[in-house]
């Protein structure tokens, strides 16, 4: 499908799930985007399975734009899956690996959300920092990574209502994701971990650090680790 929610924008959605696999093939599609029609793009956004195209208003033909996006879209979606991996996660195999401590003192839903699932609180710790998760999407605040998939024993809706203030560097779930608050602010994810702020503290690098495609992992540490990495 493709949508045009701007006079020189675009937005065309695979029919993929929007996961890891799913977000490969938008990977493959924004390379084919940028090596055909650079000349008159601005910026291409990925996520999950779309990809926004936004375009120079004096290079903007809305006809030929749509004639080539589908194109590339139905390349992309007969790409051999071998070939999604090499041409896409290479550059992206470095893993972001980020302290994380799973204290109820520091992540206010942490028991409770371990009491829910018939586990322990070292069993959520286990069980969320065991796996290597994929950056599905950026956004909400500058810098959040949308990562994907939480075992299923650790899905949990968002809060009916958000929090007013969520410290920087809070890891939560909704759902099937997790991800992090690159600062402070409302939300309403269920909030497992805490990374320390300082990792934030940079809001270029904050957002350099996660790209769609990207992969994070967390490392449980203690209190006093907390502390001493700037907690």
């Amino acid at each position: 499908m493709i949508q045009f929610p701007g006079p020189s924008a675009a937005l065309v959605t695979l029919p993929v799930p929007a996961d890891e696999a799913g977000l490969l093939r938008v990977l493959e599609l924004d390379l084919r985007v940028r090596d055909r029609l650079g000349d008159l793009l601005l910026e291409t956004v990925p996520a999950f399975n779309r990809l926004l195209v936004l375009g120079d208003p004096m290079d903007w033909d809305r006809g030929k734009v749509e004639v080539a996006l589908a194109e590339l879209a139905q390349a992309a979606l007969e790409a051999d899956p071998e070939t999604l991996f090499a041409s896409n996660l290479d550059g992206a195999r470095a893993v972001v690996e980020l302290p994380a401590c799973y204290d109820p003192d520091l992540a206010p839903d942490l028991v409770e959300l371990a009491e829910g699932a018939g586990l322990t609180v070292a069993e959520v710790t286990a069980l969320h920092s065991w796996r290597e998760y994929v950056v599905l999407a950026t956004g909400f605040a500058p810098g959040f990574p949308y990562l994907g998939d939480v075992a299923g024993e650790l899905a949990r809706p968002r809060h009916p209502s958000p929090r007013p203030l969520v410290p920087a560097g809070s890891v939560g779930i909704a759902d099937r994701r997790t991800g992090v608050y690159p600062s402070d602010g409302p939300g309403g994810w269920q909030l497992v971990a805490r990374v320390p702020r300082a990792w934030f503290a940079d809001p270029e690098e904050r957002v350099a650090r996660f790209q769609p495609g990207s992969r994070v992992r967390f490392r449980p540490i203690t209190p006093a680790e907390f502390e001493a990495e700037g907690g």
